[in-house]
């Protein structure tokens, strides 16, 4: 299927950016996302660290390199709470089979290695250099966020803090959001 036809099935799919429909300026998912999980289901799951996910899916503002595979991307700023601590980072998207994958950025705040790779808030990087990625999925209850390479999101303003998730953690690898008002992305 041509790149041109497949933006427009897209754009049907999924609504438009910034552009009319059939264009292809497509961001598909586009738009604020969010699930504040309350103090009873934490309780029912001692696992889970995040309380709060936030995600705002935009056009990218990158230029379109030449050669891309695919011109269908976009921006996707992250923020995870775990702890009462805002963590979060844009990942690059791009279109992958039914939904956008997004490769976090990297993060150049110096800090101490870390001695294991246990999920959750840490003091210290881990020693790949691997900011990870996630999936995005239009499902017919919200939009689903899901890891799919470990992912590092640096931390509040002092920028020692990171919280891990890896998709091997059933408790804090997949969210489903709803629909939300831009200030939630804010």
């Amino acid at each position: 299927m041509g790149v041109r036809r497949r933006a427009i099935l897209v754009a049907a799919c999924f609504g438009c950016w910034a552009a009319p429909c059939g264009a292809e300026e497509v961001v598909p998912l586009a738009g604020c996302y969010e699930h504040v999980y309350d103090a009873a289901w934490l309780k029912t799951h001692p696992g889970q660290f995040v309380g709060r996910v936030t995600l705002l899916v935009t056009r990218t503002s990158v230029p379109e390199t030449p050669g891309e595979k695919d011109p269908i991307r976009a921006d996707g700023m992250l923020v995870i709470w775990a702890n009462e601590m805002a963590f979060s980072t844009i990942g690059a998207c791009y279109w992958d089979k039914v939904g956008l994958a997004c490769n976090a950025s990297l993060s150049e705040v110096k800090a101490p290695l870390c001695k294991s790779g246990v999920d959750g808030p840490r003091a210290c990087r881990l020693p790949d250099g691997n900011p990870g990625v996630f999936e995005i999925a239009q499902k017919s209850a919200g939009l689903m966020l899901t890891v799919r390479e470990r992912l590092e999101l640096p931390g509040p303003a002092d920028g020692r803090t990171f919280l891990y998730l890896s998709p091997d953690n059933a408790e804090n690898r997949a969210f489903l959001l709803q629909p939300a008002a831009p200030a939630a992305c804010r």
